[in-house]
């Protein structure tokens, strides 16, 4: 397991067990505990957790997000098996609709020959699609959110006021059976709803970290969705639930 990817474990089962000792966590993650401490150090540091007498608690579960370069390199692997099942379900001409997140540049690094267009509100996928030959690429515009490299603005949201696209691949911090689909900023609520709408299928793509995951912004419900697109490591029983109102693709 990557540095980066048990950070992220930390902070999930933080949020949802409310408090965690560093012995359990070095148990958990069978490293040393001095390893957790700095772990906690540096998460503490993030504003992502308030370390306690011998362990740590969340400071806003609901609301923790980690910085982009974390996510990029984040379940990698997960990500890149996730993606690879997505580009299957392209078809050429296409028009599609890239959310921003580290999933879907992943689903970008596959687009390279495939004939149709992309919509984006994400740099990091401009950057990897604006010389591809074979994809007409159109961006929102608006303001940029530099912690994230995308565009949430109002501008951004207009820009799907008369558009139609065939799929949007949609990236989400949490899915959870009760509360659905949701992000940890209400600023992209606005942005996220809007591509759904636009949008003929919506395909949630999260690794095994956002299942059973509640934030703070609430995007949809499940069943607003039309796939949901995870990795085998998420939670069996959680997925269970999940597909009572959402159809599962574990990869």
């Amino acid at each position: 397991m990557l540095i980066a990817e048990r950070r992220q474990s930390i902070l999930n089962y933080l949020t949802k067990e409310g408090f965690v000792s560093i012995v359990k966590l070095g148990e958990l993650y069978d490293v040393s505990e001095m390893t957790i401490r700095r772990d906690l150090a540096y998460l503490q540091e993030q504003g992502l957790l308030k370390r306690t007498y011998g362990g740590a608690i969340p400071t806003e579960p609901a609301f923790f997000e980690l910085s982009q370069q974390v996510k990029l390199t984040a379940f990698v692997e997960e990500k890149e098996r996730i993606a690879r099942y997505c580009v299957d379900l392209i078809s050429e001409g296409d028009v599609v609709i890239l959310d921003s997140g580290s999933t879907s540049l992943q689903i970008a690094k596959l687009l390279n020959g495939k004939n149709l267009t992309v919509i984006t509100n994400d740099l990091f996928i401009v950057s990897e699609l604006v010389d591809c030959p074979t994809v007409d690429l159109l961006i929102t515009g608006g303001e940029v959110r530099k912690a994230t490299n995308n565009m949430i603005s109002a501008k951004a949201m207009e820009f799907f006021n008369d558009l139609y696209a065939n799929k949007l691949f949609l990236g989400v911090e949490g899915v959870d059976p009760r509360s659905g689909l949701s992000t940890p900023d209400p600023k992209e609520l606005g942005i996220k709803r809007k591509m759904m709408s636009s949008a003929h299928e919506t395909i949630v793509v999260a690794d095994h970290s956002k299942i059973g995951r509640n934030t703070m912004g609430i995007i949809a419900p499940l069943k607003e969705a039309h796939l949901l697109v995870t990795d085998n490591s998420a939670d069996k029983e959680t997925l269970s639930a999940i597909e009572q109102s959402l159809k599962v693709v574990r990869v």
